[in-house]
């Protein structure tokens, strides 16, 4: 992550083993609540998510994590979640202060190409030709498919989506 002001980087976040291919700052009414009686791991039908353990460390306040112009309250503090997603196959979710994955996203067969979000949900298209529509919290809810091609950009809306292809096709989807 880049303070565009000072040119310098603040925060590295590592933990995709492929290519990242896209990187999404999440809405700042977007909540996302660690649970304590997760495991570690869960398992959904057709897709999988894992929930990094809670540790025990006590994270600093966010403000001061990006250095002293956020925390005189001289700027905005980014977005408290960001998505990424790679080829690696894999979504994550993560904690901007920390740096931690709060979340990875399971369920591609190929590489995770483009991405899309809202309070609500998690999209994702991949090189499997397949468009995925997660719950951030709960993980995989549902399949689209019918592209010929990789799946490369999505939007979104909240009762729509729209997706483009390698195979030269747009395709719009109602929730």
């Amino acid at each position: 992550m880049w303070d565009l002001d000072t040119k310098q980087c603040i925060r590295t976040f590592e933990g995709h083993v492929g290519q990242v291919q896209q990187v999404l700052l999440m809405p700042n009414e977007f909540n996302f609540e660690e649970s304590d009686d997760r495991d570690g791991a869960s398992s959904t039908a057709s897709g999988q998510s894992h929930v990094v353990p809670n540790q025990d460390t006590v994270d600093p306040p966010r403000e001061e994590c990006f250095g002293p112009d956020f925390l005189s309250n001289k700027r905005q503090l980014p977005p408290r979640y960001m998505l990424t997603s790679a080829l690696d196959s894999t979504i994550r979710l993560w904690d901007t202060a920390s740096g931690r994955c709060l979340h990875t996203y399971f369920g591609h067969l190929e590489g995770v190409w483009a991405l899309a979000a809202d309070t609500l949900r998690i999209v994702s298209g991949a090189e499997d030709r397949m468009v995925k529509v997660w719950d951030p919290k709960k993980g995989y809810e549902r399949t689209f498919t019918g592209h010929a091609g990789p799946v490369t950009c999505i939007g979104l809306s909240d009762s729509k989506l729209c997706t483009g292809s390698e195979d030269c096709e747009v395709r719009m989807y109602s929730f």
